[in-house]
């Protein structure tokens, strides 16, 4: 007979984890997209001129994106755990109070972008010739600020209820609008870039819609109820969007700083060549923050849980399979450096020219360091360790860059903008290794002294098996070690019966119930010993099915069921939930969760 794996190998998480990154890039790509299609038409149908504008307007997308971060980082962290606490009610005031807030920031950015354009193009830096034209792309741009508010938060909601696919259509959608717009507004109407700007509002309209249809059904599990609001949630949203919201704002910060420095010693050539390399800069940066926010997004549920096991193969599979990934994507775009700044210019004469050239070529080979301090970071933000994710957020947005530029730029010129970007990222990973020597008082050389974990975090080992099975083979080796994990622990005959039958019949039902459709699938099983209980957690990724809601049916039904086979699956759950103390079940991420108190 098979045995099953008593083991932390689970084949879920690893699988979940490359199933939210996909979007995790996306989301990251969004403004760099937009940002490189405004761009190309900039450069190609109004001038140079507009290239070093819209350089001068690089850094705001990321103080937009700080402020996004600050409620909806937050939002998502906290979701993420009530979830793995089994709180899904309490994930509608997290969302109900998320929409309100938002719609009270976006009604103020708004009003300040259009009314205060002049001055907001002046404190960009742009001259008196360049301020009016800034001034127009803003207040294009700034009409559709929030629909691009609620949009990204509709996404980062949608991840959590398995909606996805209606993400990805709402991107793209997005993208075709902004690329044709901009060419019907600024190519035939020659609204130069005011039309600019306009053409992203739109795009933003089309990718606020199609998610935000979607909350409008009674389909959507995390949903606006204003019965449910906690106000005091409000400080835990804000607590945990900081640091996402802090490293955005220092990222502003920094664009505003390097800046400076380019124009002082570089001059206008030197803007336009950073604002080409810069509008790839999302692009650049989208695979290491994607395979870093699926860290956060996944990890805030392991952290509710407090499932340590579950949290080690997390970042097990961050550093194999999301940090090889994020390699692989600096190597392929470095490569790219001739097609990409030959979107931008064309002539290889021009300082502009070359100086983009260096900056594709060298841009990207900061990316890899810097996925290993988002990951880390992203983690340590789960778990609550505050002052590093501050410090991290500090160092890695602005105080390493600018630092190494500031040494550098007076004497390589754009070279040492490039440069910087490495040599700062360097800097920060030798902040998180000391950290974690620091914390654990001893050199961080395992996975598990990297990961910092609190002495009381979790159940220990001792107390808990983790099973992974994959067929009706491996059920009755479960249901065995099962019996013997509640006799290691002295639980009387009754509960150990009922532990072992409990286990044996739900593991059952999902393998002939939820495993019909031919894929490989799995169940991972984790026993718990918890104030004298037994508490058993099954997470499938089959179909959908809530046992709770069957037991409940059949009992209403009195056991009229329409099938031989229907009435011994409702059998076996109306026993299981007879002979359990606690039944709880929900799907996250698409996986089935039961936990079960015997």
């Amino acid at each position: 007979m098979t045995s099953a794996k008593t083991s932390p190998q689970s084949e879920i998480i690893p699988r979940l984890y490359m199933k939210l990154v996909p979007l995790q890039i996306v989301m990251v790509i969004i403004g760099g997209v937009n940002a490189i299609i405004d761009n190309a038409f900039a450069g190609n149908l109004i001038g140079s001129q507009a290239m070093a504008i819209t350089g001068l307007f690089s850094p705001v997308p990321n103080l937009l994106g700080g402020i996004n971060a600050l409620i909806f980082g937050g939002a998502q962290v906290l979701c993420g755990k009530y979830l793995g606490k089994k709180m899904a009610e309490r994930t509608r005031s997290i969302f109900t109070l998320d929409m309100i807030v938002m719609v009270m920031i976006s009604a103020i950015l708004l009003f300040v972008c259009e009314v205060f354009s002049l001055n907001i193009a002046a404190a960009l830096g742009a001259n008196e010739a360049m301020a009016p034209q800034l001034a127009a792309y803003i207040q294009g741009f700034a009409i559709g600020l929030p629909f691009n508010c609620f949009g990204t938060q509709f996404t980062a909601f949608l991840q959590l209820e398995h909606e996805e696919k209606r993400s990805y259509a709402a991107i793209v959608t997005m993208f075709a609008a902004n690329a044709f717009l901009n060419w019907l507004f600024v190519a035939v109407f020659s609204m130069g870039l005011f039309g600019l700007g306009l053409s992203t509002s739109i795009g933003n309209v089309f990718f606020c819609v199609i998610q935000g249809v979607y909350y409008l059904g009674k389909k959507a599990v995390i949903r606006f109820s204003r019965e449910s609001i906690i106000w005091s949630d409000i400080k835990d949203i804000l607590i945990y969007g900081l640091p996402g919201a802090v490293s955005q704002f220092c990222i502003f910060l920094r664009g505003v700083i390097l800046n400076g420095i380019i124009q002082h010693y570089v001059g206008p050539d030197g803007l336009a060549a950073y604002s080409a390399v810069y509008s790839f800069g999302c692009v650049y940066w989208s695979v290491p923050a994607g395979v870093s926010s699926a860290v956060m997004v996944l990890g805030s549920v392991c952290a509710g849980e407090e499932d340590k096991t579950g949290l080690k193969l997390l970042m097990r599979t961050f550093l194999t399979k999301g940090a090889l990934l994020a390699l692989l994507a600096a190597l392929i775009e470095s490569a790219l450096f001739y097609p990409f700044t030959n979107i931008f210019f064309h002539d290889p004469l021009s300082p502009v020219y070359m100086m983009s050239l260096a900056g594709f070529a060298l841009f990207p080979m900061f990316s890899p360091i810097s996925t290993l301090i988002a990951g880390f970071s992203n983690y340590y933000h789960c778990l609550s360790h505050e002052k590093i994710v501050r410090t991290i957020s500090v160092c890695d947005g602005i105080v390493g860059v600018c630092l190494f530029a500031i040494l550098l730029v007076p004497r390589f010129g754009m070279i040492g903008i490039w440069a910087g970007q490495v040599l700062g990222s360097v800097f920060n990973i030798l902040l998180i290794v000391v950290y974690a020597w620091i914390y654990n008082r001893k050199p961080p050389i395992t996975l598990e002294r990297m990961m910092c974990f609190d002495d009381d975090f979790g159940v220990s080992e001792d107390n808990r098996i983790d099973i992974t099975i994959h067929s009706m083979d491996e059920v009755i080796s479960l249901s065995e070690q099962v019996w013997e994990f509640c006799k290691k622990h002295g639980i009387s005959d009754r509960r150990q019966n009922c532990s072992s039958l409990c286990t044996e019949e739900l593991a059952g039902n999902i393998i002939r119930h939820g495993f019909m459709d031919g894929k490989r699938h799995s169940i991972d099983i984790r026993v718990s010993y918890v104030n004298e209980d037994i508490v058993i957690c099954f997470k499938d990724d089959g179909v959908p099915f809530n046992p709770e809601e069957a037991s409940r049916l059949f009992d209403l039904q009195g056991a009229q069921v329409h099938s031989t086979d229907d009435a011994f699956h409702n059998i076996g759950l109306h026993l299981v939930s007879r002979i359990s103390r606690s039944m709880t079940y929900q799907n996250t991420f698409g996986l089935n969760i039961l936990t079960i108190v015997v």
